[in-house]
């Protein structure tokens, strides 16, 4: 070896033996991007609650004074209005889902009347069936003992 490769080598060992040892480094699981913008806001909600309310803070702003209260007055109506008309919607079909299942039931019990009376008419023939097997069992339990 030559002298100047020595001192290189000094060198080199006692950068090695005097490095910070760091820790490793944690990977992240491999996850794939969402596919749309409901898989992100069902992902990440308080994002996207942050979103819109950075959104309308930054639509507001740039509103004029006198144009944002007219359209929040009339916004405000708009909801009001849709509003009472979805509780109305909602009322008129709860009702025909009422009247529906009502219809359903009454349909079902006379589907299933002739099922009930042939399944009494089933009990009625295994009881009599089992009676009759007990019976005889009784007899051959007799008939064993006496032999």
């Amino acid at each position: 070896m030559s002298a100047a490769d020595q001192p290189d080598q000094q060198i080199d060992q006692a950068a090695e033996r005097d490095a910070p040892v760091l820790p490793a480094r944690a990977t992240l699981p491999d996850r794939y991007p969402p596919e749309d913008y409901r898989s992100l806001a069902g992902e990440y909600p308080w994002l996207t609650v942050a979103a819109g309310l950075g959104a309308g803070l930054l639509v507001g702003a740039m509103l004029p004074r006198g144009l944002g209260g007219k359209f929040g007055k009339r916004a405000f109506a708009a909801a009001s209005i849709a509003a009472e008309l979805g509780l109305a919607l909602s009322r008129k079909a709860g009702d025909a889902a009422g009247e529906s299942g009502r219809e359903g039931l009454r349909r079902m019990g006379e589907a299933a009347a002739p099922l009930r009376q042939r399944a009494a008419r089933g009990e009625a023939s295994a009881r009599s069936a089992g009676l009759v097997i007990a019976r005889e069992a009784l007899k051959l339990a007799t008939r064993k003992r006496k032999a």
